[in-house]
């Protein structure tokens, strides 16, 4: 199973959250996660591929990931300065 991790920037935000998941989805990547600043905190964003294409939502994390796919994990989300 395939994962793309995209982190939004300021100059990019439009491109990272509508051109790459397309792009992602096209190419045929099973799992999609998307990395944001909110507030001066990581938030992540999960998606899954769907059959028909495009993504559905699976979360959305901000002290901690715990998923079974792609892979099974559970991991803090770290503090980061931005």
């Amino acid at each position: 199973m395939h994962l793309a991790i995209e982190v939004v920037s300021p100059g990019t935000t439009t491109k990272d959250r509508t051109l790459r998941p397309a792009q992602y989805a096209a190419a045929g990547i099973k799992c999609f996660w998307r990395v944001e600043n909110a507030d001066d905190a990581m938030v992540v964003y999960t998606f899954e591929l769907l059959p028909e294409g495009g993504y559905a939502p699976t979360g959305v994390f901000h002290s901690r990931i715990k998923l079974d796919r792609p892979f099974p994990i559970d991991i803090e989300v770290p503090e980061i300065t931005w």
